[in-house]
């Protein structure tokens, strides 16, 4: 699907995760979106015999992640990458910080109208890269990149989940309602 922009970028801490369930914080705002890729990894492999290809496979593995914001309030990137905020309101950066697993929904708009909503369900993000650089006579602007990983989760092998809101087999649009207000599953119902 084409898409034509990103907006909304909201993120949702992974609170507990095991063999059997995941359970996601309430999604909360990232930040203002600027660009936020994701490039699967693919492992392929052939069978040659008798002078040609007789089988070929592939296997998937973890995503790149990489992640532009306008800018990161602190506690976001506190939050997000394992930071801490000190008494003082002063952030700092450890050698033992640990970001949490988290997931990271949206909506992109879709070319052929109306949108397109996503969450990519279990991505861990590094510490954002960061340039600095002299004013000069053509204002510039440097904005954090976070680069990560999505990785499928535990207990069902989901990695990522998507909809369109003009698609016609999706029967309840109110999904598109509930979008930030939790992790939208695949087996989604409407609260009654």
């Amino acid at each position: 699907m084409a898409i034509k922009g990103l907006k909304n970028l909201h993120y949702a801490v992974i609170t507990e995760e095991s063999k059997t369930a995941i359970t996601y914080d309430t999604p909360k705002p990232l930040g203002p979106a600027q660009a936020f890729n994701v490039v699967p990894s693919i492992n392929r492999a052939n069978l040659r015999a008798d002078d040609a290809v007789l089988f070929s496979d592939f296997s998937k593995g973890p995503m790149a992640v990489t992640l532009n914001t306008a800018y990161l309030e602190k506690e976001v990137e506190a939050e997000i990458l394992g930071k801490k905020i000190h008494d003082n309101g002063l952030l700092s950066d450890n050698k033992d910080d640990n970001p949490p697993y988290i997931a990271i929904g949206g909506e992109a708009a879709s070319a052929r109208g109306g949108s397109e909503f996503f969450w990519l369900y279990r991505v861990k993000l590094s510490p954002a890269e960061e340039n600095k650089q002299t004013g000069q006579e053509t204002p510039t602007y440097n904005t954090p990149t976070l680069t990560g990983e999505a990785i499928a989760r535990l207990h069902d092998g989901e990695e990522k989940l998507k909809a369109w809101t003009e698609d016609p087999t999706i029967t309840d649009k109110s999904v598109f309602e509930d979008w930030y207000s939790e992790v939208i599953d695949r087996e989604w119902a409407p609260l009654v």
